[in-house]
């Protein structure tokens, strides 16, 4: 049997293997339910007309023609969203395998490459990837853009500057960034792990990866607001550029995205343990490769390569963290801790057992975060609200009101001891936008049709209300799904 195929068999048994274990920890994400963006997505897909315009305005066209077919076409139904889940876990998966079988190539033994592997699929962005179905498209582009990586890679072992390597490099990531932005630096990783592998720096091959990230970006801008002009639209306040505002958001994210990172999956659970082990581990890393390089810039142009791989969000006119949008971050800092646990096992025999430990720890918290922050609180949610909206007759009724909790209403009222941005421990409920749309899709999947362009009672005739805006309206149905969520979660 030669090394290939061996590595192919590794590779097969390690994605099933991963596979079986992955869905097993997340079987929540079966359950019906609706996730924030999702409850907007799935009524609007088939029935505005002005659909795309709110993609173009944000930079990403491409998406808003995958929306539009995910969302209009193959799930229409909320009861649907399981399997684009389910499918968006299975992507997850491959990509996984993907790095593996690139750790086994470049020479790491197939015990570690399947240890880091697997703490890929326990990281809390690839959580948030499970459990809802707006981001689907993220993991196909991690796949893609990690092979444009490896063709990245391909051109400087070649020694080519311009290369059908590069140009196909190119193509994918310009493809992606009118996608989704934030996830396409994952081309850098591949270029990361082998230089940490083989200890081997050069200036010209940096140089060579920030020029080609430059040009990208360059292209992709100005190509994105030509189609803007075209269409006639204003674009959103996100695709602004501030440069002024840059070295800002690099000290904000070694003081604030950073430490989150450094947690891991236990950010939640455990978050100050975390905290620190993750620090000894990243700064462990950083100390070893200054010892086994002798060179302080090969040793800070590491430490620079984490802003670097989250410069979408940083270069962004919108000042806001989610870990769905920092997944090549994540695996850069959690291969920086990594590797320095590999070097501990390597040279202390005892702590091999720890680095075995890891994959079922971190894989263990996240399923916890899965079932107590995500998909288990948004299944509860959603069936608290089904509920409630199921017995509304809008018979005569032009308009009804609807009462939301505040932010954070889990945690204020001590239902739900923490939680973090809109992904973890947080009802879908408290966006505005939100509860109108799935109030439109609830009556429309009551009417128990498959036309989708039907709008039984439109979203704009839902008025939204909190408690510190409540007016009383006698003249209208008022629902206040506050009541019905201090009941629930009591």
């Amino acid at each position: 049997m030669t090394v290939k195929t061996k590595r192919l068999k590794a590779s097969l048994l390690f994605f099933c293997f991963a596979f079986i274990v992955c869905l097993g920890l997340n079987y929540q994400i079966f359950y019906d339910y609706a996730f924030l963006d999702t409850n907007e997505l799935i009524y609007t897909a088939s029935r505005n007309n002005d659909f795309h315009n709110i993609f173009i305005e944000n930079g990403r066209p491409l998406l808003g023609w995958w929306s539009e077919y995910l969302y209009g076409h193959v799930f229409t139904k909320i009861s649907d969203l399981k399997w684009a889940r389910f499918f968006t876990l299975l992507i997850c998966v491959l990509f996984s395998t993907q790095v593996f079988r690139f750790l086994l190539n470049i020479g790491l033994k197939i015990y570690e490459s399947a240890i880091f592997s697997i703490l890929i699929l326990a990281l809390p962005s690839f959580t948030v990837y499970y459990g809802w179905s707006a981001t689907a498209q993220i993991p196909l582009l991690l796949i893609v853009n990690f092979y444009a990586g490896e063709l990245l890679l391909r051109a400087l072992t070649k020694r080519k500057v311009i290369s059908l390597d590069t140009i196909i490099a190119a193509l994918i990531v310009l493809v992606s960034l009118f996608m989704y932005q934030s996830v396409v630096m994952m081309f850098i990783v591949p270029f990361l792990i082998t230089t940490i592998k083989t200890n081997n720096y050069n200036v010209k091959r940096w140089w060579y990866i920030i020029i080609f990230t430059l040009f990208c970006f360059i292209v992709y801008y100005m190509s994105f607001k030509i189609i803007a002009e075209l269409n006639n639209l204003e674009t959103a306040n996100r695709t602004a550029l501030n440069i002024l505002d840059i070295p800002k958001k690099v000290i904000k994210f070694y003081l604030f995205e950073l430490s989150i990172l450094l947690k891991n999956s236990g950010f939640l659970i455990i978050s100050i343990i975390s905290l620190l082990l993750g620090l000894i581990g990243s700064i462990g890393f950083v100390y070893r490769q200054s010892i086994d390089s002798k060179s302080l810039l090969f040793t800070i142009s590491f430490i620079l390569a984490l802003p670097f791989s989250y410069a979408p969000n940083i270069l962004s006119g919108q000042d806001y963290f989610s870990l769905r949008t920092i997944a090549t971050t994540a695996v850069i800092v959690l291969f920086y801790q990594f590797w320095f646990l590999r070097y501990l096992s390597i040279k202390y025999l005892k702590l091999k057992k720890v680095l075995l430990l890891l994959p079922i720890v971190f894989l263990f918290f996240s399923m916890y975060n899965q079932s107590n922050y995500v998909a288990g609180l948004q299944h509860k949610e959603y069936n608290v609200v089904k509920n409630v909206f199921h017995n509304v007759d809008i018979k005569n009724k032009s308009e009804i009101v609807i009462i939301i909790p505040e932010y954070g209403f889990l945690q204020k009222h001590g239902y739900l001891k923490n939680g973090f941005s809109d992904e973890f421990g947080n009802l879908s409920s408290v966006k505005e936008w939100s509860s109108p749309h799935l109030f439109a899709q609830i009556k429309w999947e009551q009417l128990d049709t498959n036309d989708n362009t039907i709008s039984p009672f439109p979203p704009e005739n839902v008025i939204i209300q909190t408690k510190d805006t409540l007016q009383e309206r006698n003249d209208l149905k008022v629902i206040n799904l506050i009541e019905y969520f201090h009941k629930a979660f009591e």
